[in-house]
């Protein structure tokens, strides 16, 4: 197989998109569409015909060009609607062109450093779903509810700003960017902004989903302190549970490696899948020089 390296401006999207949406793997991240939001200027290597492609979020700084996982992307790796084999995997890592690369491969990739994604099969019924939800998940959306908490969508404006309130410290790059995969998502129509509301219609909590024919992924939640203290997001997954339950899509929690958060997904009775992480070159000291903020 011949693995071509591809600029920004040589990829043809159509072909892209066409390999992303027809792969037996296919994952939201991958579109161009959202690559741009999240990696301005990416690049790409695929075979030939474009039947195997990988994404490659590249950056550059001193003039360096490297490759790094963006944030509000768990997994890229090799896409295709045909079988991915290990050496497929590491044929496409030995042709990326930059010494430098760190960034997470999908779990049909099956190379590299292990990492937890926490996923919830929505082909049943709600009531199959809530037997595994946990005491304490129990308790909270019970809490929840004994506040009156409201649920309903949200515009994007009212999404950005409580999710800008509560990360204040994050780099300014993030707080330019998700403003670009919101409107991205809803122009894609794959958007899902969600509010919750205290008694007195405040907005206390709010999440940014990405929903596919397939798929809704948990992308970006945010609380306030009151949110948390009522414990809206239970309610608020709660509430996405029995909205998709019985669609045969996935509930993707995008699992953690924190054992709170990865309890919290458990709670709601999310399964483990494997996903991976592959890097080169990446001592400390030139971690630290080129800082990523993504």
């Amino acid at each position: 197989m011949v693995v071509k390296h591809l600029t920004y401006n040589e990829i043809d999207r159509t072909r892209w998109d066409a390999t992303i949406a027809t792969s037996a793997n296919s994952l939201p991240y991958a579109y161009s569409w959202y690559l741009d939001a999240v990696s301005p200027q990416w690049e790409a290597l695929a075979s030939n015909n474009y039947e195997f492609v990988m994404p490659l979020p590249v950056k550059r700084k001193f003039g360096v060009k490297y490759v790094i996982q963006p944030r509000w992307v768990q997994q890229l790796g090799v896409f295709s609607a045909q079988p991915i084999t290990k050496e497929i995997v590491k044929s496409f890592l030995a042709k990326i062109p930059y010494l430098s690369y760190d960034f997470n491969i999908n779990y049909a990739n099956n190379f590299g450093e292990p990492k937890p994604n926490s996923l919830i099969d929505l082909s049943v019924d709600y009531a199959t779903l809530k037997l595994a939800f946990s005491d304490n998940t129990k308790r909270n959306i019970t809490k929840a509810k004994k506040h009156k908490l409201l649920i309903q969508p949200i515009e994007i404006e009212e999404f950005i700003k409580i999710w800008s309130h509560e990360n204040g410290d994050m780099p300014y790059e993030l707080h330019t960017k998700l403003p670009l995969l919101c409107h991205a998502a809803k122009t894609n129509n794959v958007g899902g902004f969600y509010g919750v509301f205290s008694a007195k219609t405040q907005l206390i909590a709010a999440l940014f989903t990405i929903e596919t024919e397939d798929r809704i992924i948990y992308l970006a939640p945010v609380s306030n302190a009151e949110g948390k203290q009522k414990s809206a997001m239970f309610l608020l997954i709660d509430f996405l549970l029995q909205k998709y339950a019985e669609s045969g899509k996935i509930f993707d929690c995008e699992g953690s490696q924190i054992p709170g958060v990865a309890r919290f997904y458990a709670g709601f009775g999310a399964q483990l899948q494997t996903y991976f992480r592959v890097s080169r070159c990446r001592p400390q000291w030139l971690v630290k020089l080129l800082n990523p903020s993504f």
